[in-house]
């Protein structure tokens, strides 16, 4: 396998994303009121919600906190408004505001709207987490049944319609806790099976699900049943991630949204997976489709160094590039595991240098060598 040339995204630096909207932005006012003559006009909670998401969505943070903050002004307990904020709170880092926010939207709103719940599950720990999610697929399974009897899929609080997706990753959720936070409980591998099965029950076109069940599986060390779950996995998605990428595919089949529904830390982990169970043309595959959409991440350069080094001697050139371009990028990005980095460094001394560049290095010895002894004798 020889070395690949590596494609620099084309798509717009967060940077630059940000740039963009602030000429707009400059027009937006949170005081502007509704013309007159113009017909019925939104909730002023409502517009300036509006407003928020759309700033959010554009990563205008800044112009964005102020409509949230005038819409908790008018209304503290608007669920709406304590839910906005909190999603602004978290793109800007204040994660305990954030709970702060949304654990008020579940005081005042328990029983409907299970985003709330699922947001905050993936920002708990342990026991908490588990029963945030748990009461979050609760009240998805809910409005669902509410939205087939009723066949309204706006009849529940939230804007879209609960799906058999919805559902499914929910109990990925729980299922990973019990695999990682709560792995030490009593009943943490019967939990975590059941779970994984709930999952796969409520959407068996889930790709998360397989893997998840191939990890599960691999804890186990039932490495025949994981393989299979994991390339069960992989074919629900890489085939048509490379035929996207290479332009084989049908416009009407194209989502230019969402190519891939898979989270790219998913498909890190799905690498890392496939690595461990020898399965290195499939890993090399997906793994190189993560450099496509970002090249600065050193865990999956590392990944493909050590999937290539792993097939032998053959590949060590292979790994030797991937290993040297990972610990370049570790140092630019300040990645701050040091484990992954002392990791890299091990191998590449195993590897050592590239035998053309030793043999160019033992021939500029020798021609230095000489010229030092055509110069002692003249």
């Amino acid at each position: 396998m020889g070395k690949k040339n590596f494609k620099k995204r084309q798509s717009k630096t967060l940077g630059e994303k940000k740039k963009e909207p602030k000429q707009n932005a400059r027009e937006a006012s949170i005081d502007e009121k509704p013309g007159e003559g113009q017909g019925p006009q939104p909730h002023p909670i409502g517009k300036l919600l509006d407003k928020a998401e759309q700033l959010i969505d554009e990563f205008n943070y800044e112009l964005a906190q102020k409509f949230c903050q005038r819409a908790l002004e008018m209304e503290p307990d608007n669920v709406r408004a304590l839910e906005t904020s909190a999603s602004l709170l978290l793109e800007l880092g204040d994660i305990e505001s954030a709970k702060h926010c949304l654990g008020r939207a579940v005081e005042v709103c328990p029983e409907t709207g299970f985003n709330k719940y699922m947001t905050l599950g993936q920002l708990m720990e342990g026991a908490t987490a588990v029963q945030c999610y748990q009461k979050g697929v609760e009240l998805m399974l809910s409005e669902k049944e509410k939205q087939h009897a009723e066949e309204v899929a706006a009849a529940c609080s939230d804007d879209r319609p609960v799906t058999d997706r919805d559902i499914s990753s929910a109990y990925c959720a729980i299922a990973e806790l019990y695999l990682t936070d709560l792995c030490f409980d009593e009943v943490a591998e019967e939990k975590c099976k059941d779970f994984v099965e709930k999952a796969i029950v409520a959407d068996s076109e889930n790709a998360e699900a397989f893997q998840l069940k191939a990890n599960f599986l691999m804890s186990k060390d039932e490495k025949e049943e994981a393989r299979e779950c994991i390339k069960k996995s992989v074919g629900m998605w890489l085939p048509k991630l490379q035929a996207v990428d290479t332009g084989n595919v049908a416009d009407e089949d194209f989502d230019p949204v969402e190519v891939c529904p898979i989270p790219f830390t998913t498909r890190v982990q799905c690498g890392k997976i496939l690595t461990e169970l020898g399965e290195y043309e499939i890993a090399t595959d997906v793994l190189e489709t993560l450099l496509d959409e970002d090249d600065e991440v050193p865990d999956v350069w590392y990944l493909l160094g050590w999937a290539n080094y792993l097939q032998g001697s053959e590949y060590y050139s292979n790994s030797r590039h991937y290993l040297e371009k990972g610990k370049e990028v570790y140092l630019k990005v300040k990645h701050k595991d040091t484990s992954l980095l002392e990791h890299m460094d091990e191998l590449l001394k195993e590897l050592g240098p590239e035998p053309e560049a030793t043999e160019n290095n033992e021939l500029q010895d020798v021609i230095e060598s000489s010229d030092e002894e055509d110069m002692d004798h003249s």
